[in-house]
């Protein structure tokens, strides 16, 4: 018997590592790209804070991106302040390019292996409260749904917040299991520190820790000391990382139309764009929602209870950050191990459909059918995420690399995308929000376009000294006098 349960774990073993191995060979899909691919703009803002911890030396107190301009919020920015999360996942970077060198291949890879560790992670609490099918199908899904394989080698903070709650939840989990283990106490509190601080919209995932809580204590919870500490540890980082930043309201970016712009809640158009558009076809495609459904009328049982928490942890998310949520699909990240938790719970059901009521064929050929269409449906849906849609912003930002002092500051039009002035690795303004003379006064005097067709660009550079030109863009180097000829 004993020979048969090592077997068993051996087995279990290789099982996860075949699907981590799948995962991660997924995720090497264009590992390369330059940040030119879908969200850009945030995947170059992100890129840049850890790449200035590498120019201008470490201090992740004041992080700082290339932005100089006053898009963000209205202020001007001289400083390229960047306070949104605080720079858990930048200095990750940092720390990996203080050795690689700055490379993009390398920041790719840390969400990768950061992707990979919530894999393990979620396949650990899911076999905790469900067995191992469940849990080799759940993580077989976080790992395989190409949605989440992009988002998998993103520069974005989204992956290290899901991995840290996954942690939190296997971590409390344990705590309640033996509430005399400091270990799994401090485990959680720095899982929960590291979820809150990366991203903070961690804070609606925390009905799990009050579920388990309550279901360990019922409403002797109140009583509990260690839980309280628990809370308090969590929060202080997070309550003075947001009073520190005050000092610094420039680089506050404005987040007040991510709750309800447009009073979108609860509209027709919020049910369409997140549960039509963005799980129906997306992120899950038909065949996964219609997994994701059978697993949430799948009979509860105890361990069903945990999932349902997580779940309202979704709901409640998608309803403050309402708007958020319609206009950024990259705001669904959070979502996915609690989507690959009911999928893997739909196939289970499926596999075990009654036969006096079903033919025993039909549930497994179903479910079979709909991991396919996840396959084929959801790569058609994302293959265009990974292309660089505008090629000429990386030769441009090359060659401004190479030609322009640097020290220089430079302005790169591209739609407020600061994806173009990350590739040109100068600071500087992603947008002309102020007069060509005022950019000349504040010592900014150099512009490169991808858009050299444009008649106002062909006008500056025909009276301006221009650096460089080719087809696909035009540097140019203004002066006062030769402005509005």
């Amino acid at each position: 018997m004993k020979r048969f349960e090592f077997f068993i774990r051996r087995k279990d073993l290789l099982i996860l590592l075949l699907i981590l191995s799948l995962a991660f060979i997924l995720r090497l899909y264009k590992i390369n790209r330059p940040i030119g691919d879908w969200h850009s703009w945030r995947q170059a803002d992100t890129a840049a804070v850890a790449r200035n911890f590498i120019k201008e030396g470490f201090n992740p107190f004041i992080p700082k991106y290339d932005d100089m301009s006053s898009q963000t919020n209205g202020l001007d920015n001289p400083n390229r302040y960047r306070f949104v999360e605080f720079p858990i996942y930048n200095s990750l970077i940092a720390a990996v390019w203080s050795f690689t060198g700055v490379n993009v291949t390398y920041a790719r890879l840390v969400t990768v292996v950061i992707s990979l560790g919530s894999t393990f992670l979620l396949y650990l609490l899911v076999r905790k409260f469900s067995g191992k099918i469940v849990a080799v199908l759940a993580a077989f899904f976080f790992a395989t749904i190409p949605y989440n394989v992009f988002y998998s080698s993103a520069i974005l903070p989204g992956p290290l917040m899901v991995f840290a709650l996954l942690g939190l939840y296997l971590s409390f989990a344990k705590w309640m299991d033996n509430d005399s283990n400091w270990f799994w106490v401090l485990s959680s509190i720095l899982f929960a520190n590291i979820a809150i601080l990366t991203w903070p919209v961690a804070l609606f995932f925390m009905v799990p820790i009050l579920y388990l809580a309550f279901d360990k204590y019922g409403f002797q919870v109140f009583k509990k000391t260690p839980l309280y500490l628990f809370a308090l540890l969590s929060l202080v980082p997070f309550i003075a990382w947001r009073i520190w930043e005050t000092r610094f309201p420039e680089g506050i970016p404005n987040w007040n139309f991510l709750i309800n712009e447009g009073n979108i809640r609860f509209k027709g158009a919020f049910f369409r764009w997140l549960v039509v558009e963005r799980m129906g076809k997306l992120i899950l495609t038909v065949g996964g929602f219609f997994l994701f459904i059978l697993g949430i009328l799948k009979k509860p049982g105890r361990e069903k209870l945990f999932y349902l928490s997580l779940l309202a942890s979704v709901l409640l998310y998608f309803s403050v950050f309402a708007s958020g949520n319609v206009r950024h699909d990259y705001y669904q990240v959070p979502a996915i191990p609690v989507f690959a938790i009911f999928m893997a719970l739909g196939t289970k059901a499926l596999f075990k459909l009654p036969r006096e009521s079903f033919n025993r064929f039909i549930g497994p050929l179903v479910a079979v059918s709909a991991i396919l269409a996840i396959f084929a449906f959801g790569f058609y849906e994302v293959q265009g995420y990974w292309w660089v849609n505008k090629p000429q912003i990386v030769e441009a930002g090359k060659a401004v690399d190479r030609l322009l002092p640097k020290d220089a500051t430079v302005v790169a039009p591209y739609n407020g995308d600061t994806a173009f002035l990350y590739q040109t690795n100068r600071y500087g303004y992603p947008i002309t929000d102020r007069s060509l003379e005022k950019f000349i006064d504040q010592g900014t005097k150099y512009l490169v376009s991808v858009d050299p067709n444009d008649a106002g660009i062909q006008n500056l550079a025909a009276h301006c000294k221009v650096v460089d030109q080719t087809k696909d863009y035009v540097i140019v180097e203004m002066f006062k006098d030769c402005i509005g000829k």
